[in-house]
């Protein structure tokens, strides 16, 4: 074969990939288009209120159907998502793929850009050294001048994720730097984030591992700083799983930011304006699974 006939036979293959991209895009709008009606009869009658019994009969179990996830007003499906994303991988360098970031300059002219910065240090505990190694070189020595610096200004503020690290340090400091850390997360200067034992890996990781180091977690903040947390923190999980939003949402948080998602998703998100969502799963009853999340646009 010919240097020629491989060219060509590369032209007609992108060419298809590109209809086909087309048309899922085609087929995802016909979907969305689709209402479904129903009788008067069937709802209950004209006069039936929102909340009376006959709208609140519970759903059988199961998933959802599938016009109750598709994208629009009820959501973005995320498996509709990787039908619309060409299977490719540019380079782009280092963290960003081809993922050019750019604004209009006189977009926050009336309304000035609101900016979160959130002093914060990730501690894996044991990556390319043992847990004690990175203890003893850093861990210990951020959570030490912690101490210091957010005792020196009311203004400052920290979070913590890794209650591993946090309850070794805690076994270390004496009783006054105890009382000092208890002040601080009361008057909300340092707030412990998620409150796992660790920042666990959601990919491939059983939920029985993830629903353990989460008890561990927080029973150790309960019997030591009687706090929970609302808040979640997963900024270097290998990727993201509804199962461990499930499982935050039924430990009592309302809230949790994520980072690593592939760069094809962050950006399709960041062009559609939606990496705030509320993050539903496709199973249990409608709403109670619901976790406000935030995606990372970097």
């Amino acid at each position: 074969v010919c240097v020629q006939d491989l060219s060509r036979l590369q032209l007609k293959i992108d060419r298809l990939e590109r209809l086909l991209v087309d048309n899922n895009r085609l087929v995802a709008r016909l979907r969305d288009s689709l209402l479904v009606r129903e009788s008067p009869e069937r709802r209950g009658g004209a006069n039936v209120s929102s909340n009376s019994a006959h709208n609140q009969a519970a759903a059988p179990p199961g998933c959802w159907k599938a016009e109750e996830m598709k994208d629009g007003a009820d959501g973005v499906q995320l498996l509709d998502v990787y039908d619309l994303l060409p299977f490719d991988n540019p380079d782009g360098g280092a963290w960003k793929q081809g993922f050019q970031i750019s604004y209009h300059g006189d977009e926050w002219a009336e309304q000035p850009l609101e900016l979160f910065l959130v002093p914060h240090s990730h501690n894996d505990p044991g990556w390319l050294k043992t847990f004690d190694g990175y203890y003893q070189d850093q861990t210990r020595h951020i959570l030490d001048n912690m101490l210091v610096k957010l005792g020196e200004d009311s203004r400052r503020k920290m979070i913590w994720a890794e209650i591993s690290y946090f309850s070794q340090w805690w076994n270390d400091i004496d009783d006054q730097k105890r009382a000092l850390v208890r002040r601080l997360v009361g008057a909300g200067q340092l707030e412990l984030v998620t409150g796992g034992w660790v920042m666990a890996d959601e990919a491939n990781s059983h939920y029985f591992a993830m629903l353990d180091q989460l008890m561990e977690g927080h029973q150790w903040l309960q019997t030591h700083l009687g706090v929970k947390p609302s808040s979640g923190w997963a900024i270097d999980p290998f990727g993201h799983s509804p199962s461990m939003t499930y499982l935050l949402k039924g430990a009592g948080l309302s809230n949790m930011l994520i980072q690593r998602v592939h760069y094809s998703v962050k950006k399709h998100f960041a062009q559609q304006r939606t990496l705030e969502f509320l993050w539903r799963q496709s199973w249990g009853e409608r709403g109670q699974e619901t976790l406000s999340a935030m995606m990372f646009r970097f």
